[in-house]
């Protein structure tokens, strides 16, 4: 045990041996569904508590515990997180997240709880850690108690598109998502969201005698969660290499042979790679071209007192190839990539210093069937969303991709005059001892798609302090751990009809 120290003793208990040592990259939640039901299960019969465990067709589970004796006349209420994981590490070696326990640590400082050089999973595990612990603590005092955990947040919201409420079982009309990140925030509304994806069919053919490849390598940027950071001055290094090549494009002819980069389509890419070829009769040029670049952006990243991306490298190394995408192709493909947006892309002119829309230039992968481009894309406003993925689609259709679109999800309404809120605010406040924000946020939430399913269904977010979500650097603050857990304690013993 390396977190057993740690109060509340629950809470951490459940973090450690269930999610952190049952790694659940999206997609993959099979082994944490199995290892969770058998706990609870295992759990409840040991301390006496009457659970109702449901698991639906993809994979939901919901967990029904009745009233505490005195507290049947409270309204029913959903605890609801998500099981995956962005599954991301900084190891040369990798790292294999569908079998080895995250190497977890407490920080020297005692205050942060992370994983060595891997993501921790905190987004969403120590969520999910603290409702189930609600489940089984005896101390805990509650109306009817529901436990919702779904299934594929991170990379398509599958569980909670794919939920059937009334078929589930769910009776509450009172909702805590516990998947925010700051302590002392109250979210109350956040961004809907799509993907693009462009993609092309296409033949390598033999690489001309007279060209020079080489293997362009940009790494060492932060990265980051594509809604919680996206404002940041951060790098983006598909973007980045698409630069540099743009560059050599101007004056020179460029062959793509392959380009690969980034491993999420929420997460901020921190690493890209492109094999590309040149004339050799222009090699000369081209290093002076690219040096110019690498001076230019380690000016403005690595300079100055508080550098944006210290850990920026961009190198090149000559490459041996057999085969290339043709000119024509390639040429497209570095104009493409060059030209699509990344980055906030336009802020709220109602709320202060919210990104209202956005867009992640996420993964680049080159297969023996051709190249493709994936893009998440993020606004808070439903119009500006449809709008900005227009804008996608006709790029990609200028340059000749094929351009594929799935349906977007739903953005979800702030309502800052409900009654749930009120009490919410001030519980919370009474707990923390000052008074709380509330806001509403860029990222996605299941909110909006759950509140669709469940007509006058009450909502908030709440969470523990984690910073630097979907990256190695990924940590959760230990104290605020304990203060939620006992902000939502005193939420379930003193919840009023509503």
């Amino acid at each position: 045990m390396v977190l057993e120290t740690l109060e509340p003793r629950l809470v951490w208990d459940i973090f450690e041996n269930i999610f952190t040592k049952t790694p659940r990259c999206s997609k993959k939640e099979e082994r944490i569904r199995s290892v969770l039901k058998e706990y609870l299960s295992k759990e409840a019969a040991s301390r006496g508590i009457d659970l109702l465990i449901k698991e639906d067709e993809v994979g939901n589970i919901l967990v029904k515990k009745p009233p505490s004796p005195g507290m049947e006349s409270k309204p029913s209420i959903l605890l609801q997180g998500h099981l995956d994981m962005v599954c991301e590490t900084d190891r040369t070696d990798g790292f294999n997240f569908e079998t080895d326990p995250l190497p977890i640590r407490i920080q020297e400082n005692s205050e942060w709880v992370d994983s060595e050089e891997t993501t921790l999973g905190a987004d969403n595990g120590i969520g999910m850690s603290l409702a189930l612990a609600l489940l089984l603590d005896l101390d805990t005092e509650h109306g009817p108690l529901e436990v919702l955990a779904t299934v594929d947040e991170e990379t398509g919201l599958t569980g909670a598109f794919a939920l059937k409420p009334k078929e589930l079982g769910i009776e509450s009309k009172l909702l805590i998502n516990i998947d925010s990140e700051d302590l002392g925030v109250i979210t109350i509304g956040s961004a809907g969201g799509g993907d693009t994806v462009l993609s092309k069919r296409l033949v390598k053919q033999p690489v001309p005698p007279d060209y020079q490849f080489f293997s362009l390598s940009v790494s060492g940027f932060f990265g980051g969660h594509s809604g919680v950071d996206i404002h940041l001055p951060r790098g983006n290094a598909n973007k980045t290499a698409a630069r540099m090549l743009s560059a050599l494009l101007d004056e020179i002819p460029v062959l793509i042979v392959e380009w690969n980069g980034g491993g999420k389509r929420n997460a901020i890419p921190r690493s890209s790679e492109v094999i590309f070829g040149i004339p050799r009769e222009k090699t000369e040029r081209a290093q002076a071209i690219l040096d110019s670049e690498r001076r230019d952006l380690e000016a403005y990243y690595k300079e100055g007192e508080k550098p944006i991306e210290p850990d920026l490298i961009i190198e090149w190394n000559v490459q041996g190839v057999t085969e290339s995408f043709s000119s024509d192709e390639s040429q497209k493909i570095i104009r493409t990539f060059h030209s699509l947006p990344h980055g906030a892309l336009k802020f709220s002119p109602s709320v202060h210093g919210l990104v209202e829309t956005s867009n992640n230039v996420a993964i680049i992968s080159t297969t023996s069937d051709g190249i493709s481009l994936q893009m998440s894309t993020r606004s808070n406003i439903d119009s500006e969303l449809a709008s900005k993925r227009r804008e996608l689609l006709y790029i990609g259709d200028a340059f000749g991709w094929d351009v594929n679109q799935g349906p977007a999800y739903p953005g979800w309404a702030p309502d800052p005059a409900n009654q749930f809120l009120t009490f919410i605010k001030d519980k919370y406040a009474e707990v923390l001892g000052k008074p709380v924000k509330v806001e509403a946020i860029h990222a996605g939430l299941e909110c909006g798609i759950l509140g669709a399913g469940i007509p006058g269904l009450r909502m908030v977010s709440i969470g523990p302090t984690i910073r630097n979500p979907h990256s190695p650097d990924e940590k959760v603050n230990i104290r605020a751990v304990a203060i939620l857990y006992d902000v939502l304690k005193g939420i379930l013993r003193d919840l009023p009809a509503i």
